[in-house]
């Protein structure tokens, strides 16, 4: 049975980028990617990876910002950059490439996930050629009634335009469940056949065996 989540606009009046479903969001660096490098899969061939970058559906940017020493100027009609308040970070390290200076993106879609169902909100999946760093939160979504912006860090070293349409957080909805856990480390372990050879020609091998298809429209 399909589950539908629902993206209501919290200003109807205007034209906002829709969020989409993440494959629509797929960048042109992965598609121009070569699947093979001297004999060797890439990143292409690594169906992990693009599930990843596929899951869920991706918000992108309302409007053109441009930052100039990681600072925004924002001339949208209804602001999509605003600041958090220095003491909200706490003790966050804030890794040398990024300014400090943490803001949030302003989204324009409430979420709503069927009962049981949160979402994942986080920076779009291996972008890690955006001048910017989303932070990831979970949030109930069946219950929360309104928006979630999302706070990111802007990289120090970049001066111009993010412009709109440019993916700023995916949105995967997760289930919620009980889990327990175990551990097994007094048997002694042997890989698999297919380890030494899942990699050989005629490659796919994951795929053919073990991979099932998501769905997100």
């Amino acid at each position: 049975m399909k589950k539908k989540i629902n993206f209501r606009s919290v200003n109807p009046d205007l034209q906002v980028p829709h969020p989409i479903p993440s494959s629509k969001a797929i960048p042109d660096w992965y598609r121009t990617s070569k699947p093979f490098v001297d004999g060797n899969e890439t990143l292409k061939k690594c169906v992990p990876f693009l599930d990843s970058m596929t899951a869920g559906y991706t918000i992108t940017l309302a409007s053109d910002v441009f930052f100039n020493k990681g600072i925004p100027q924002d001339i949208s009609v209804t602001g999509v950059v605003h600041s958090h308040a220095d003491n909200q970070i706490g003790d966050l390290k804030i890794p040398a490439e990024y300014h400090k200076k943490v803001y949030k993106w302003i989204n324009s879609f409430i979420l709503k996930t069927p009962k049981g169902y949160s979402t994942l909100f986080t920076h779009p999946a291996n972008r890690v050629d955006l001048p910017f760093y989303s932070f990831s939160g979970v949030v109930d979504t069946d219950k929360f009634p309104i928006e979630v912006n999302f706070p990111f860090l802007v990289k120090k070293d970049f001066v111009g335009i993010i412009p709109a349409g440019t993916p700023i957080a995916q949105a995967i909805p997760i289930k919620r469940d009980d889990w327990t856990s175990s551990i097994e480390d007094s048997k002694s372990y042997e890989p698999p056949a297919f380890t030494h050879t899942m990699h050989n020609p005629p490659f796919n091998f994951y795929k053919k065996n073990f991979w099932t298809r998501k769905k997100y429209i």
